[in-house]
């Protein structure tokens, strides 16, 4: 099953007074726009509240074009509604969207607080979505960001996407600390002196500011 909206929006934190100016509606809490394209022979549908939904409307039909979201239907009347469609979505990235560094809302409040804390930013070594926290005279990582599956810290089949941050940790705390709702052994790193800790408001703020300025001090 392709997912375009995902991808384009991944990094995107929407402008709310932009979508109304854009053409968005606002009803039952979600914010909702449409636009016929391909000579009206089909209709785009976004949806953005919690989370975001799009849909392609097959306008003779009225019913959903389900081969939109089948990898393996790549003709070229396929590929040219596909191609249509994420035009618009990308439309509406570029209008109303700015960057941010990550998916999550917590990811980027705490990647702000790391800045005026530390004066560091995240820097992408792979060229992917997982961003590198270093200290500025050693570049050793005092924490890593990732956006990764439920399932690879649960094994619960949960395949929901978030963000994590991996930090080291003194290992005499390392039992208390996996005690806690939220904070996991770490995802691809050493599982006695590092954590991963989720990204998605189970833990505060202030509680990762101080697991975070413990893991600057350990690897100074």
């Amino acid at each position: 099953m392709i997912e375009f909206e995902n991808k384009i929006f991944l990094k995107k934190k929407f402008d709310f007074e932009k979508l109304k100016e854009f053409g968005f509606s606002f009803e039952n809490n979600t914010y909702v726009y449409t636009e016929d394209f391909l000579n009206s022979n089909f209709k785009a549908v976004i949806e953005i509240s919690d989370v975001l939904k799009g849909k392609v409307i097959d306008n003779l039909s009225n019913e959903e074009y389900m081969p939109l979201r089948i990898e393996s239907f790549d003709g070229d009347y396929v590929c040219k509604v596909r191609e249509a469609y994420k035009s618009i979505l990308k439309r509406i990235a570029d209008i109303c969207c700015t960057d941010v560094f990550f998916a999550d809302d917590q990811a980027n409040r705490i990647t702000k607080f790391i800045d005026e804390t530390y004066g560091v930013k995240p820097d992408f070594p792979w060229k992917d979505d997982n961003g590198v926290f270093r200290h500025l005279d050693n570049n050793k990582w005092f924490s890593l960001i990732m956006y990764v599956s439920l399932d690879t810290l649960l094994k619960n089949g949960d395949n929901r996407k978030l963000n994590i941050i991996n930090l080291k940790i003194d290992e005499a705390k390392r039992d208390e600390l996996h005690k806690i709702n939220g904070i996991y052994p770490a995802f691809h790193m050493n599982h006695k002196t590092w954590i991963s800790v989720v990204l998605d408001d189970t833990i505060c703020d202030d509680k990762i500011m101080e697991l975070i300025q413990s893991s600057f001090d350990l690897t100074k």
